[in-house]
């Protein structure tokens, strides 16, 4: 099982680095590689990526069916599709279809990812696995954002085709390493040394039926997992607003100088990729539940420390900006893989793929709602964009001090084997 969670780290990692160096390239591949306008670049992506978000059930009830692995080797195989044909875009609805393409193999491995993880681990490994995944999202981007300062040296239209298909063996690579995962078992079946649905794969465990897949409207009655799945969105609109409007809170509203959002920035990134690992393991002994309340706490603070920016003096504000952006950050390390594990651990047996892609619209719903929230309540007062933001955060702490008591095993039990 240790091969097989290396093998399956090695392509997570790979696949997230080709994600991250495509991410600050993709409009400017459209702009100068293929010669399309920026608005109906950035539109055509947009609109690809949202459409997307709607085969998020269809991949669910797929994962139920034919299992992770099989869909993690089709979602990479989809995406190095996409990747070859960007070279061959030169008009709006071509980019649509082609990031619609994308956006549907991101949808596999994002539905599919949790569920394997879990296949693969014991108890909090789970965490520390997802934990090492965000490492490479993070470092990934970083390395995007970094690869931006070579940009003056790429004009050829050659050279962005390259970018495409470099990025296309990327997911060729992970393809092939998912492949060499073990098969899935089909719903109904069983095999000699090989552990329940939804438990680690290992020789030498007591042989079991996998579960039937479980129908859409018992996932959906399911209050406690459908509970935790709103909560949860508290935690991602905190992920996907904090650094979102502070480019824009500096320069029009506190007129400083636009290094301080970038500072910030850069900082917050640091401190995921080489904080992340240690405050997993950190809190390996303690609960769910507690990491969590953890981290909306510590969002809330953070959040409440943005709301006077407008009414101190820019250095005070300056400092405020980049000691809520450590604050940030760490919320972030403690909430992102403390959440997956635990919504993939409450799942119900033969519907671990449903589950999963209605966990993954409390990542996707906010990431695409929270533009037009911050710009409503930011053309109102900078107070009232942190100030609805802090309470959003504060108000999951009840929620989750209820849910604990309906997901005992996903929120309540630390597993001391791993701590530390």
């Amino acid at each position: 099982m240790l091969r097989n969670r290396r093998v399956f780290l090695a392509a997570t990692l790979i696949d997230a680095l080709g994600s991250g160096l495509w991410m600050p390239f993709a409009l400017l591949f459209l702009v100068h590689g293929q010669g399309m306008g920026l608005v109906d670049a950035g539109t055509s992506l947009s609109t690809g990526a949202l459409l997307a978000l709607a085969t998020g059930p269809a991949t669910g009830a797929a994962m139920d069916r034919f299992g992770p692995r099989a869909l993690l080797v089709a979602g990479n195989l989809v995406r190095l599709a996409a990747f070859c044909a960007y070279p061959l875009v030169h008009t709006g609805w071509q980019v649509l279809v082609v990031s619609l393409v994308a956006g549907f193999g991101d949808r596999l491995f994002w539905t599919c990812n949790a569920p394997m993880v879990v296949r693969l681990t014991e108890g909090r490994d789970t965490d520390r696995v997802l934990a090492t995944q965000t490492v490479g999202r993070f470092a990934g981007a970083g390395a995007g954002a970094a690869a931006t300062a070579v940009l003056p040296t790429i004009s050829s239209q050659a050279a962005f085709h390259a970018l495409a298909y470099v990025n296309a063996g990327s997911f060729a690579v992970a393809a092939v390493l998912m492949g060499l995962l073990p098969r899935d078992k089909v719903a109904g079946t069983r095999e000699p040394g090989v552990a329940s649905a939804g438990g680690p794969e290992a020789v030498g465990r007591p042989a079991a039926r996998k579960p039937r897949p479980t129908t859409w409207r018992a996932v959906l009655g399911d209050r406690p997992f459908m509970g935790f799945c709103v909560t949860h969105m508290a935690f991602t609109l905190a992920s996907a607003s904090k650094f979102a409007v502070l480019p824009i809170v500096v320069r029009d509203l506190l007129h400083g100088p636009q290094w301080i959002a970038g500072t910030a920035i850069t900082l917050g990134t640091v401190v995921v990729v080489t904080g992340q690992r240690p405050i997993v393991a950190r809190l390996a002994g303690r609960s769910r539940t507690a990491a969590l309340i953890g981290a909306a706490v510590l969002f809330a603070v953070c959040f409440a420390l943005l709301i006077p920016l407008e009414i101190v003096p820019l250095q005070v504000a300056t400092g405020l900006i980049l000691v809520t952006s450590l604050g940030f950050s760490v919320a972030e390390a403690m909430f992102g893989p403390t959440g997956t594990a635990a919504a993939a651990a409450a799942a119900a047996p033969g519907a671990e793929g449903r589950a999963s892609s209605i966990f993954q619209l409390s990542w996707g719903l906010p990431v695409a709602l929270a533009p037009g929230l911050l710009a409503v309540t930011l053309s109102v007062s900078n107070a009232l964009t942190w100030s609805v933001l802090a309470l959003i955060c504060a108000a999951a702490v009840p929620a989750l001090l209820g849910l604990r008591k309906n997901l005992p095993a996903a929120l309540r039990e630390p597993s001391p084997s791993v701590a530390g």
